[in-house]
Formats: C-alpha cells, structure tokens, sequence
C-alpha cells in the first residue's frame, strides 16, 4: 500500500508525516483538520505571540551559542523583532492586553534575555543542540510503515545526571550526564510546574526520542507597570540582594522630578506593610509608609530601588521524567489518530465535532466557525487561503 497517505494538500501534494501540533487539531475537531490542513484556509488576523516567541527563540540560541557572550541574545532578538515590525503583514497583528503593543514586547523581550543570562547558570541547559528535527517510522514493518511522526526538539541538553532541579536517578549513567528534552514557551501566566509529567507535547517527545526527562522552559510575559503586590525579579545586584532574586513591590513613590522609585521586599515583608498601612488616610499615611520604607533599610528587609533594576518579567523552569509504560502509551495514542486521519482521507469524511458550551466552548474561539456557520460573508471577510509553503509541513519547524 504504497499509496497510503494522511492526507492531500490542497495543490494535491501527498503528505505522509504527522506531528504533534496536526494531531492535536485533528483530535480538537477532523473538520477543522479538513479546512485548515487539507483545503488551506487560515486567519487573517495575525497574532503577534508567535512572532514573538520565535524571536525570543532565536535569541536564547544565539546567547548559547555564543558562549554566553553578554547581551549576545539581546541583540539577536532586538534585531528579530525590529525586523517584525516591517513585515507586510504587520498592521494586522493583535496584541493582547498583557502584551500591549509592539514596544512594550520589545522591553519584555529584551527584559526576558537579561533575566535568562542570570538564570542560565543555575539551570540544566549544558551543551545544547537547538531546532533537532527528528522522525519516526508510526508503524515499523507493516504495510504502513511510510507514515513518519516529525517532531522538533527547542533544546537537547546533556546536563549532569544529578542536577538538581531534575528528578532523582536511582542508578547514576556511565558517563555521568543524562539526555534533557526541553520546550520553550513563552506564555501571559505561570505554568503549573507539579503537572509538567501530563503535558502531552512533552510526552510525545519523550516517545519519539525514548528520552524520559523532560522539561519546560517557560518565559512569562507580563505588563510593564509597578504597583503593591507587583511581583519583581531584580536584574542586577542590589546588596544585599542578588541579581535574579524575586520578590515583590511594597510600594511606589515619586521625587520632585516626577521619577519613580521603588520599595522592594519579601512576601513577609509585603505582608506586614500592608497590615501596618491598613485603614490608614492623608498625611498619616505618608509619614507612616516612610517611617516603614526607613526601617525596613535599617533591618534589610525593604529596599528602595529604579524601574529599571527590575523586571515583571519571569522565567519558569520545570522538568520531569516519564516511565516506558508512559511514553508506549503515548506511542499507542499517536498511532490510533494517526489510523484515525488515514481513515477520514481516505472516507473523504472529517467529522463536525462542535462544543458551544462549557466544558467545551471550542468553537467560538475556532475562526473555521464561518464555514460551518454557512457564513459566506464572514468567511471571506475574516479568512484567507494558504498556499503549498503552508501546508507542506513547513510549520513543523514551529512546534
């Protein structure tokens, strides 16, 4: 059966290799699947997080490559994004509300390489290799063992087999280092680190590679104004405090000349300022909140520093380490939706599955909803079609 296919594009090129990204929208919804991977068509609104992610991507690999040059992956990415800006496209990006605009991403961005260089010491990203393209055979020595899995590795890294933000090993290699899979994502909200072992992307990697340690590497963008309670990261050394230390904003103030300064402390510190400052009014208040930002520098505990010392920006990094029984049932699910779409190709059938109300509200965030609205009008006004570049498994390279 030579002529086994998953799918036909629509210039009518056969394509043979899935991914995680293609299965997920075809388990999410087969029609979706049919309108967006086999007949091309797309949003027009162009979402500037992926752009961005890409970017900050690139420059996280430059940094490393470089040897960890300073600034090395600032550049990078200042230059990545700047050219974003004038793509044609460009007008028609959407920003969210914790993303702002195009400059405000850029401070994120470039706030997110610096804290990365004060990070990379501590985390166990040694020797890595970036953008590994690998590819499986679904179904090895059967009459469809031409349909491959194509995955693409963010990081492979060979850190220590006892570093400590990685699981424990019960028996210690050979070599003395372990195999580290790691994703790079960048988000609005922090990851739930303790779940890591259920993320199904990661466990398909640990499948297609029998790698079983895992890992995120999560870059959380966030908003660039202070207020109490802002949760901080300092971004150079402020004695006694260290560059990367986190904590939280106490309060903010301005001098004469309308700069702006800011009280930093822990969230013990954060709490008793605000139970002493609690209820109180006017001039009482003022006295009392300097009394407190005095005393605090007096203990340690409250440290008066710029806006840009800091940074709302964070970076998660969180790592597990999956069982053979783990990664063979993920093995199992990979090939039952891979039979699953060589079955709807070739039937010429991919199932509507609808949800419009809670727990499964898909499809009024789905923007193929014009099609199966019969909605012409919309259609036309919010999607467009792609062509071969698009559909030839070029976007792979993006998961």
């Amino acid at each position: 059966m030579s002529d086994v296919v998953l799918y036909r594009n629509s210039d009518g090129k056969s394509v043979t290799h899935t991914s995680y990204s293609s299965r997920q929208t075809f388990r999410k919804c087969p029609r979706e699947f049919q309108l967006s991977r086999v007949q091309g068509w797309r949003d027009k609104a162009e979402r500037a997080a992926p752009m961005f992610g890409r970017c900050i991507e690139s420059g996280l690999q430059a940094y490393e490559e470089s040897g960890r040059t300073s600034a090395a992956g600032v550049k990078v990415f200042r230059r990545l994004w700047e050219e974003v800006k004038l793509t044609p496209d460009f007008e028609r990006f959407i920003f969210t509300a914790t993303e702002g605009n195009w400059e405000q991403l850029l401070k994120s961005g470039t706030e997110l390489m610096l804290l990365y260089e004060i990070k990379a010491p501590h985390l166990p990203i040694v020797k890595p290799l970036f953008q590994q393209r690998i590819r499986k055979t679904i179904f090895p020595g059967t009459n469809l063992c031409m349909l491959e899995n194509v995955a693409v590795l963010d990081i492979l890294s060979f850190p220590p087999w006892d570093h400590k933000m990685l699981p424990k090993l019960d028996v210690t290699p050979e070599n003395g280092v372990r195999e580290l899979v790691i994703d790079i994502k960048t988000g609005g909200k922090d990851f739930p680190s303790d779940l890591v072992s259920l993320d199904p992307q990661l466990a398909e990697y640990a499948w297609q590679t029998r790698v079983p340690d895992v890992a995120f590497l999560y870059l959380i963008k966030a908003s660039h104004g202070f207020k109490r309670g802002s949760r901080i990261a300092l971004l150079v050394a402020r004695p006694p405090l260290w560059a990367g230390w986190e904590g939280f904003v106490l309060d903010v103030s301005e001098d004469e000349k309308g700069a702006q300064a800011l009280s930093i402390g822990s969230w013990d510190a954060l709490q008793k300022y605000e139970a002493a400052v609690k209820g109180v009014r006017g001039k009482k208040l003022d006295e009392l909140k300097q009394n407190l930002i005095l005393t605090g520098h007096g203990d340690g505990s409250i440290l008066t520093v710029a806006p840009s010392d800091v940074t709302k920006q964070r970076i998660q990094f969180a790592a597990a380490r999956l069982t053979d029984a783990d990664m063979d049932e993920v093995g199992r699910s990979v090939a039952q939706t891979t039979v699953e779409m060589v079955r709807a190709h070739e039937q010429d059938f991919y199932e509507k599955q609808p949800g419009v109300r809670f727990p499964s509200e898909k499809c009024g965030f789905c923007s193929m909803r014009f099609h199966c609205l019969h909605d012409s009008e919309g259609r036309d006004k919010n999607l467009t079609r792609r062509g071969e570049e698009w559909l030839d498994g070029v976007d792979l390279e993006n998961e």
